[in-house]
């Protein structure tokens, strides 16, 4: 049995997804853990040890979302044959809503907006290879990684932020995760923080995840420039303006951010607005739970324009 780690147990992490994990039955017949990172896009894992050593590098392929079962036992197959080491254990972080007692994924988010229903990933590996498994979402994960090997210094109490695809979380205090009555705490994603916006996200008016993830900025835009009347062409008449003529869903939000280093004014002002509501997010978040440090990850960090409208919003 497999639980997250305190300051008693042993240490072992992935480094990419950060699953943390205490063996509390039997800690010392743990060794080696085949650790998995599970995305919207990316399907990642590598094999760490109980000395927090990566003794595999990083394998990253794209995420086959109705095939995923396959994919998890395939890998762990190959790493079974190629390996010289002999698995213990199974972790695994995934971005869904996930059942972490009974190893079951709830609910999948596909990044075209489709969502597939239940999943039970422990009990195939259990049949398959007999091995413990840890299953959990991915933003409590990260948010125990930066506990354990992050900026926190001494504080009680951390929230971690995490932005991609969509937007997730998760909240420890003096080292244990806080889980919620039914192990869902941390979906932050949900706040509310434009109630006016007529943008949704699991029928969330305004929700967070609906404008500042990476799916979000894109119908943000999209929204806005039809609030303008843009029409085809360029939204703000620059020569590196965004093209509204072609078809908004072949969208990427690398296009959204190149329009707007090219001087994009529209854009520009789209993304300051959505700085702003980011803000709110985590001056929210801070309201609610009262963390002492507010850590922020994923792959939509780094445009950091739409990060430091938080600090000074929290400072006011």
């Amino acid at each position: 049995m497999i639980d997250e780690l305190d300051d008693t147990g042993e240490h072992i992490t992935t480094g990419m997804s950060r699953i943390l994990i205490r063996i509390v039955e039997n800690p010392t017949s743990i060794d080696y853990v085949a650790a998995f990172g599970i995305r919207s896009t990316n399907f990642r894992h590598l094999v760490t040890s109980s000395h927090r050593e990566f003794v595999e590098t990083v394998s990253v392929i794209p995420t086959r979302h109705r095939d995923r079962s396959a994919q998890l036992l395939a890998a762990i197959d190959k790493l079974q044959t190629t390996i010289r080491y002999i698995l213990d254990a199974v972790g695994i972080s995934c971005t869904d809503l996930v059942d972490s007692t009974a190893g079951v994924v709830c609910e999948l988010d596909a990044p075209a907006g489709e969502t597939i229903d239940q999943h039970d990933i422990g009990m195939s590996i259990d049949q398959a290879h007999g091995l413990p498994v840890v299953l959990m979402n991915d933003g409590n994960a990260a948010a125990l990684g930066e506990w354990w090997f992050g900026a926190r210094t001494d504080q009680d109490c951390l929230v971690h932020v995490t932005v991609a695809t969509g937007i997730g979380g998760g909240i420890v205090e003096q080292g244990r995760l806080v889980r919620g009555e039914g192990w869902q705490a941390g979906e932050i994603d949900l706040l509310p923080v434009a109630s006016h916006s007529d943008l949704t996200s699991a029928s969330v008016w305004g929700a967070w995840e609906a404008i500042r993830s990476g799916y979000g900025i894109l119908q943000y835009v999209a929204e806005r420039a039809d609030e303008a009347g843009a029409g085809d062409g360029t939204v703000s008449g620059t020569d590196g303006g965004l093209s509204l003529g072609a078809n908004r869903s072949t969208w990427t939000a690398a296009d959204v951010f190149d329009a707007a280093a090219t001087g994009d004014r529209f854009v520009n002002d789209c993304l300051d607005e959505i700085a702003q509501y980011n803000a709110a997010g985590i001056a929210a978040i801070c309201n609610a739970v009262n963390p002492g440090l507010v850590t922020l990850g994923g792959g939509r960090t780094e445009q950091p324009r739409l990060d430091h409208q938080g600090d000074r919003g929290v400072t006011r």
